[in-house]
């Protein structure tokens, strides 16, 4: 089905917002959704508003400061500073990822990242 709701960047700002974990299963997926999914569709300059606006949350930075997960890897994904472009060969085939970085490993969502054998170049 063709999605039928139509958000502006301030909604969805506050809509993420509202799920800075912990939080119930439904508002856990959809924030698993901003890092794999919503991120690719933001502008650079999305990116980096909601990543000051997130930043400026009490409980986001409680997060961080008790070391929850899913803060851990919002931040590290959304940090304009932690974004990398990794030359990999997947298959005899060179091709170019969008990548993160967490816990010494390029990620390419919040539960996949690139083993290192298969890194070629990080550009």
């Amino acid at each position: 089905m063709k999605n039928r709701f139509d958000i502006d960047f301030f909604e969805f700002s506050f809509l993420v917002e509202a799920c800075i974990p912990p939080r119930p299963i439904a508002r856990a997926i959809f924030w698993d959704r901003v890092i794999n999914e919503y991120y690719h569709l933001l502008t650079t300059d999305e990116r980096q508003g909601l990543f000051k606006w997130i930043n400026l949350n009490p409980s986001f930075k409680e997060g961080l400061k008790e070391g929850n997960e899913d803060c851990l890897v919002f931040q590290a994904r959304f940090d304009p500073s932690n974004q990398y472009r990794v030359r990999v060969n997947n298959q005899g085939e060179e091709k170019i990822q969008d990548c993160f970085l967490y816990r010494d490993q390029y990620y390419t969502s919040n539960n996949s990242f690139i083993m290192k054998a298969f890194i070629l170049e990080i550009l």
